[in-house]
């Protein structure tokens, strides 16, 4: 764990190094902190679907494909992952589509480790909190859009 001195001295280096003030050195430093986190969440979403139900998902994760369809009896493939939640950011949803018909489903999965964004709170109202994820860039979610530089971070911080 780095203490907050050594935190200022690794920004104070970059800022004479690159010529950048600190707040944009700062959150430069930011943003390679959690490069490998959002390659890991871009990876975790971003796969193409086994050809045959006969070879390995290529998910990386834990999944369930094989279920028979009850309309048609064929089996479902795992064919997409997206973030499963919009507070809960270890939280991903499965869809499974049918391989003989237009049948498909979802299941929530928890894929501890493994991060679509950041966790943080937001000032909801006068003394109260409320529980906010910020997306990380790369990452599609159905309901929030990842963090774009100038936007505010998940603690009020810009980027």
């Amino acid at each position: 764990m780095t203490t907050n001195r050594g935190r200022k001295d690794v920004i104070r280096d970059r800022m004479a190094s690159t010529g950048e003030s600190y707040n944009v050195a700062a959150r430069h430093l930011k943003a390679m902190k959690d490069m490998g986190a959002t390659r890991e969440a871009v990876l975790t979403q971003r796969w193409r679907p086994a050809d045959s139900p006969d070879v390995p998902c290529p998910c990386g994760s834990t999944c369930e494909p094989g279920e028979r369809c009850g309309r048609c009896h064929a089996l479902h493939r795992h064919v997409a992952r997206y973030p499963g939640s919009v507070t809960d950011v270890e939280t991903w949803a499965d869809r499974y589509d049918c391989m003989g018909c237009a049948s498909s489903y979802v299941l929530t999965v928890v894929l501890p480790g493994r991060p679509w964004g950041i966790a943080g709170a937001a000032p909801a109202g006068p003394g109260e909190q409320a529980a906010r994820a910020v997306v990380f860039p790369g990452v599609a979610h159905p309901l929030l859009r990842p963090v774009a530089a100038g936007d505010e971070g998940p603690d009020g911080d810009e980027g």
